[in-house]
């Protein structure tokens, strides 16, 4: 069993993270709160779970409660991920987190994709599982064009995009369409899950079988074995476009 994770609190944001004192840490984000979402999600559970089978430090925080434009999340989401880098949540501080994933469920999608530009030096991918394309305008109060701006502002970065095919809140069309018009065509990857709908309620293991295929594929510095993420050195990687 992977270690158990740890309880934090650091500016008025409660954090759990699971320091597996791997080079990569993987941090996750959730869906919108005032529907529900919190680091306790279906969702976010089970990737974190994921990753720390695989020995992969992880990281899954609340955002503070406060709504508007976005750009209180985007800050508190590099607010964890800078601590994460200084080692304020490693057991032993040499063994602090090099690198990061970041993976976003919903809302959470925006918000890491956005935070990306920020983080484009230790950033090594990017995963936006069901982005809500559909309805960003709203949820971000018409703010939606800046943090798609800022979402594709690194352009080496590898990034995946997962949307069920009966998605409560993007079309298929509409998904694929953000997806070529809005990202860097070479580097992004997008995949459509069938029978799924925006809540992956028990299709949480193919959500994330979908995005360890796609780690495979798009590092090869793995081997075939996602195992090999903990002490992975990472490079230029070698990303694609592929929309299924």
């Amino acid at each position: 069993m992977p270690p158990p994770e740890r309880d934090f609190e650091l500016k008025n944001l409660k954090i759990r993270v699971s320091d597996q004192q791997s080079q990569l840490a993987v941090i996750i984000t959730h869906p919108w709160g005032l529907l529900g979402g919190n680091m306790h999600n279906n969702v976010v559970c089970a990737a974190a779970l994921y990753f720390q089978r695989l020995g992969i430090t992880t990281a899954r925080f609340d955002f503070d409660g406060s709504i508007g434009r976005g750009h209180a999340q985007v800050d508190q989401l590099l607010t964890v991920a800078q601590n994460m880098l200084d080692g304020k949540f490693s057991i032993d501080e040499e063994t602090k987190p090099t690198n990061l994933l970041l993976i976003g469920y919903s809302y959470g999608a925006l918000i890491a994709a956005s935070a990306t530009s920020q983080l484009h030096s230790i950033c090594v991918a990017l995963v936006c599982i069901a982005p809500p394309f559909g309805v960003q305008h709203w949820l971000l109060c018409f703010h939606a064009k800046y943090h798609m701006e800022q979402a594709a502002a690194s352009p080496d970065l590898p990034r995946l995009f997962l949307l069920g095919d009966k998605d409560n809140f993007t079309s298929e069309k509409a998904f694929t369409d953000t997806i070529a018009s809005k990202f860097p065509t070479q580097v992004s990857t997008g995949a459509v899950l069938k029978g799924a709908d925006h809540f992956f309620q028990r299709r949480e293991k193919d959500v994330l079988d979908v995005v360890g295929e796609w780690i495979l594929e798009t590092f090869p510095i793995c081997g075939g074995d996602l195992h090999k993420l903990k002490y992975s050195d990472f490079g230029a990687p070698n990303a694609h476009s592929r929309v299924i």
